[in-house]
């Protein structure tokens, strides 16, 4: 069993990704600590403080493996049996990131993605053959979100309808 989980920083990916890899009992990877340990960049942006993902050597580590969780930012481009995208309120984002010492304009730009839903776009944009789960963890605990995923694993249909720009706050 393949899993990808993506979406914008603070939606809960790595804290999902651990209790669905303890549940499930199949290795967890994250993307960004593995991207640096093994070199699968291509630069370092520094405007960003982010590194250049080499997208091939990434696909090519997981070519062979038949069991895992992939979970980070870019892990919609690894193989996997079910994407599962995290979605969460663009000032639940930010409140979430806080902590993480983000200065103030990568806050925003990680508030704005997730309001203009530029992951969950990439990966309908990508190929509509995925399963996909499409997830909504603004109130949800991470336990949650991991049951969730385990029932879009035995087929059962897990699509939560989110749409931040018809959202009636619209600040954060």
């Amino acid at each position: 069993m393949k899993i990808a989980i993506t979406g914008t920083p603070g939606t809960g990916k790595s804290t999902v990704g651990k209790i669905l890899s303890e549940r499930l009992g199949i290795p967890v990877y994250n993307l960004s600590q593995l991207i640096k340990e093994k070199g699968f960049y291509t630069e370092f942006d520094e405007k960003r403080k982010a590194y250049v993902v080499d997208l091939e050597k990434l696909k090519e580590f997981f070519k062979d493996k038949e069991n895992y969780i992939a979970e980070g930012l870019v892990a919609h481009y690894v193989p996997a049996d079910l994407i599962v995208v995290l979605r969460a309120k663009p000032e639940v984002v930010v409140e979430r990131l806080k902590p993480r010492g983000y200065p103030e304009e990568k806050l925003n730009e990680n508030a704005e993605a997730e309001r203009l839903a530029v992951i969950a776009t990439e990966v309908f944009e990508s190929n509509s053959n995925w399963k996909v789960a499409h997830i909504d963890t603004t109130n949800r605990t991470p336990e949650e979100v991991a049951e969730l995923i385990e029932r879009a694993l035995k087929g059962e249909e897990v699509f939560d309808d989110v749409d931040w720009l018809e959202d009636e706050t619209g600040c954060y």
